[in-house]
């Protein structure tokens, strides 16, 4: 019983307040309203707020920057959330507080007069200009609690620029008539390099340096055009990507597009290099002779300062330089090595091996076979002598005879080509000196491009401490 009496109690309470309170927000609804309606009845916007028309109205202008939304880069538009602060005195909008229920602050929609005009540009430099715009004659105009800047106070930093400045700047041009009196106020930002560092530049640096490794694959491989075409073509993509988010202007390059256009530019020179490459290594005595120039330059001087050891010479070609080498070597090396069983069978049949140099000047063996003065060795195949047990000597068979003939063809043939191969090898190893070359200096030149156009950035590695900027720009 007591409990339901305490809850009517509680209940006629609240609604006691709740009652005073509307009353109460109704009376002051009521002075507010009636404040508004006295003080602009009869008010015109378009008069000047001053009594003499000879006096002039003082202004004092500030701006709050309070947040970065976007910048549109490619269109020069950036987004921004602001306060405009102006402050006059108007003798129109006076009232007596004890007449209106004590309201002493009134707040209304911005009441605009005279010729105020407002600018509002991005620089490519990416600074925002805000310029207001008096005339000088009818308005003094000041900056808002003498603040030669931006106020900071409530900005909400942003996680792509970095504020680095925010100066305001008071102009008069007394020169012109009327005299024109304006307040410039510039937000100085720079983009944070983390982003297009991470997302661009290295990845340009990476693939910048993959052009290099076109050089290091071997001419037969067949890929080394592919290689510097596919790079090629991700180079495109990223220079598509670029020339959407810059603006398209012909003022200044950005160095972001002066690397790709560097990128760009070796690429091209290495693919042409390629193909040169390319055609040498597969040249050959047929097609091509090797100057001597060519043979003194990249087979004797340029192999040395690369630090480039040719392979050593095949073993046949090692026999066929050596003079008097007209056979291969004696399968058992000397004949003091020559096992006993085999000595003894060698001694039955009578039967020796000699050059065929000695068998051509031999009396009794007519071989018709021309010297090859080309080559200039006196190395003619293999060819039989029989000897009987006395010292006379004995005419070859026929057979011998034929068979000295297709020895002297094989080994003709051999020579040549053992010619045409020395030849070739010659044509591949100019191509690999060349190659290797070309890696030393596009290796070296991409570097240093790279550093130097990457350094020729004012600010790529300096950190701005916003909380220390702000703290400056406070205007409270």
């Amino acid at each position: 019983m007591h409990l339901m009496m305490w809850k009517a109690s509680a209940a006629r309470l609240l609604s006691l307040f709740l009652i005073s309170y509307l009353i109460l927000i109704g009376n002051c609804s009521e002075d507010e309203e009636r404040l508004v309606r006295d003080l602009f009845r009869g008010y015109n916007k378009l008069i000047r707020p001053v009594q003499n028309m000879t006096e002039k109205v003082d202004v004092r202008f500030g701006l709050a920057f309070v947040q970065l939304i976007n910048v549109n880069e490619k269109n020069q538009i950036m987004k921004s959330n602001v306060w405009l602060r102006l402050v006059w005195n108007d003798y129109q909008l006076q009232w007596d507080e004890a007449d209106y229920g004590g309201i002493a602050v009134l707040r209304l929609p911005l009441i605009k007069f005279g010729n105020l005009i407002l600018f509002y540009l991005i620089t490519n430099l990416h600074h925002e200009v805000w310029i207001v715009d008096f005339n000088g004659d009818q308005v003094s105009l000041a900056l808002y609690n003498n603040k030669n800047f931006v106020d900071l106070s409530d900005y909400w930093k942003s996680g792509t620029w970095d504020i680095i400045e925010v100066p305001a700047y008071l102009n008069i041009y007394e020169g012109n008539h009327p005299t024109e009196t304006d307040i410039t106020f510039y937000i100085i930002i720079r983009r944070k390099t983390l982003f297009y560092t991470v997302n661009l530049i290295l990845p340009t640096v990476l693939i910048s340096f993959l052009c290099v490794l076109v050089f290091y694959l071997p001419a037969e491989a067949g890929e080394k055009v592919t290689l510097g075409i596919s790079i090629l073509l991700s180079l495109v993509v990223f220079l598509l990507l670029v020339s959407k988010i810059l603006p398209p202007t012909s003022l200044v390059l950005p160095l972001i597009a002066k690397y790709l256009l560097f990128t760009f530019i070796m690429n091209t020179v290495s693919i042409l290099v390629t193909v040169v490459i390319i055609n040498w290594n597969f040249r050959g005595p047929r097609t091509h002779r090797m100057p001597s120039w060519i043979r003194t330059v990249f087979l004797n001087y340029l192999p040395a300062m690369l630090l480039m050891k040719r392979p050593r010479k095949t073993r046949l070609r090692w026999m066929m330089e050596m003079p008097g080498m007209g056979v291969p070597p004696h399968p058992y090396g000397s004949p003091a090595d020559i096992p006993k069983h085999i000595s003894s069978i060698e001694s039955q049949s009578k039967v020796e091996v000699m050059e065929l140099s000695d068998l051509h000047h031999h009396p009794n063996c007519k071989i018709n076979r021309k010297p090859n003065s080309d080559l200039g060795v006196g190395m003619g195949g293999d060819s039989c002598r029989r000897e009987s047990e006395s010292s006379d000597s004995i005419l070859l068979s026929p057979e011998a005879s034929k068979a000295t003939e297709a020895v002297e063809f094989i080994a003709e043939h051999l020579r040549n080509e053992d010619l045409y191969i020395q030849t070739r090898e010659d044509w591949k190893y100019v191509a690999m000196v060349i190659d290797r070359l070309q890696l030393y200096m596009f290796f070296i030149v991409t570097t240093a491009g790279t550093i130097g156009i990457l350094m020729d950035a004012p600010h790529i590695f300096e950190y701005v401490d916003q909380d220390r900027i702000i703290e400056i720009y406070r205007g409270k």
